[in-house]
Parts: C-alpha cells; sequence; structure tokens
C-alpha cells in the first residue's frame, strides 16, 4: 500500500499523459479506419453496429460483411487483452505494457499495409487490415480496463459523457473532494477524489475529440503521413511504461 501510495502521489502525471495518448490512438485509428477501410469503426463498435445494421438493411453484403469483420476483430482483442491483463501471478505494469507492445506490433503491421498498398484497399488485404485494426482497439479496451478507473474509457465516448455527468452532479451535491476507496492497491495511480476522476473524464472526452479533428485535417491535407500518426502514438504510450513503470515491480527485469 505504502508503494502505491508513494507512486500516486510522485508519478501521476504519466499516468494521465498515457491515457491522452491512448485516447488519441483510438481517436485517430477510427477516423482512418472510416476513410480507408470502407466506412468502417475499429475502435467505436457503437457507431460500428448501427452502420452494421445499416448496411443489413439495405442489403449491402460485401459492407456488412467488413463491418462484422471489425466487431469480430474487436471481440478477438478484448478476449485477448483480457487473457494477458488478468493475470494474478504478475502486477499491472507487466501485463499492460505486454497488452500495448503487441498493439504496437499491430499498428506497425497496418502502416506498412496503408504506406504500401494502393488506396482504397481490396480484397483480402481489406479484410486483414480490418482485423488487424480492430484487435488492437479491442486490446487496448481491455488494458484500460485493467486499469479499473471507473468511466475512463479511451475507445468510445457514450460511456465517458455519461460517468462525467454523474459524476459532476454527484460533486455538486455532496462534495468533490471526497475520497474515493482504491479497492485494488496494486493498481497505477489513480484519481484520489472525485474531483480528480471528473478532470480526467473531461480531459480524455475533449482530446478524443481534438484528435479526431487533428486526424481528419491530415487525412484531407497531408494523407501520406496518416499511416504514421497512429504508431507514432502508441510508441509514445510504449516509451511512457518502459520510462515509468520499470521501477514499479521486480518482475519487469
Amino acid at each position: 500500500m505504502k508503494r502505491y501510495q508513494k507512486m500516486h502521489s510522485t508519478s501521476s502525471w504519466w499516468f494521465d499523459v498515457m491515457l491522452m495518448l491512448l485516447t488519441c490512438v483510438a481517436a485517430s485509428t477510427d477516423v482512418i479506419s472510416y476513410f480507408r477501410l470502407g466506412n468502417v469503426f475499429t475502435a467505436n463498435m457503437t457507431g460500428n453496429a448501427i452502420l452494421l445494421g445499416l448496411s443489413i438493411g439495405k442489403g449491402e453484403l460485401s459492407t456488412s460483411l467488413m463491418r462484422l469483420s471489425s466487431l469480430l476483430g474487436f471481440i478477438i482483442g478484448v478476449f485477448a487483452g483480457a487473457i494477458i491483463v488478468i493475470n494474478k501471478k504478475k502486477e499491472w505494469p507487466y501485463n499492460v505494457k505486454l497488452v500495448i507492445a503487441i498493439e504496437s506490433v499491430i499498428i506497425g503491421a497496418l502502416a506498412v499495409i496503408w504506406l504500401f498498398h494502393s488506396i482504397p484497399l481490396k480484397n483480402g488485404i481489406l479484410y486483414i487490415a480490418i482485423l488487424l485494426s480492430a484487435i488492437s482497439m479491442g486490446m487496448q479496451s481491455a488494458a484500460v480496463w485493467h486499469l479499473g478507473i471507473p468511466g475512463i474509457v479511451t475507445t468510445f465516448l457514450t460511456g465517458n459523457i455519461t460517468s462525467i455527468g454523474l459524476n459532476t452532479v454527484n460533486g455538486w451535491k455532496f462534495g468533490f473532494k471526497k475520497r474515493i476507496k482504491n479497492e485494488i492497491p496494486d493498481n497505477p495511480p489513480v484519481p484520489k477524489n472525485l474531483e480528480d476522476r471528473v478532470e480526467l473524464q473531461a480531459m480524455v472526452f475533449f482530446i478524443y475529440i481534438i484528435s479526431a479533428i487533428f486526424t481528419g485535417w491530415v487525412q484531407f491535407h497531408e494523407p501520406e503521413f496518416l499511416p504514421l500518426l497512429p504508431l507514432f502514438l502508441i510508441l509514445c504510450v510504449m516509451a511512457i511504461l518502459i520510462k515509468y513503470t520499470k521501477n514499479q515491480s521486480g518482475i519487469l527485469n
């Protein structure tokens, strides 16, 4: 418990930055997948499910298969990520770093596909790209869930917006400064009170929108650099995890 408290008080800034970068990865991946993978979302499964229903209703078989592939890939990614992070034999930094490392490799493979194949992608390579993108986002979702911060989701905004509203009203009525009980001492430096949590949730919300706007700008003005954006962001996340968690647990080395 003392190690956890010390980590929270001295090093929490890097954890917030990591969450913001993961949010940027998801937003940029969704924008890229929508423009370059046949109007498919690979991070936001709510939007993807709606698009899947619309395409099925219209009788568009090929489009439906692409969106179904995204949903399947995301589910595979969630299960794969969960298998890695839910491991009582190892503490959270190791598990999360392993998931992010695998995600980095997948996003790197996607960057290669986007850079060396003509757009739009066609046939088998298109489905491979959709599956890879969705698997990486599913794994990221599992990793962020494992961090145990209620209301913080980096791959979609609906739950995040709901949590902002509920926590803000709760804070107005009962006080923002009340401490939040930490149920898993070995977890990362989570917000200590309701005010910190609402602030972090709001940051995730705005960073997601800003990242989507920036990625859209790159798509229309500098499209040749677009595939490198998620790769650069996820590598930054990996660098932060390596630097700031290497001394958190003896099992990491």
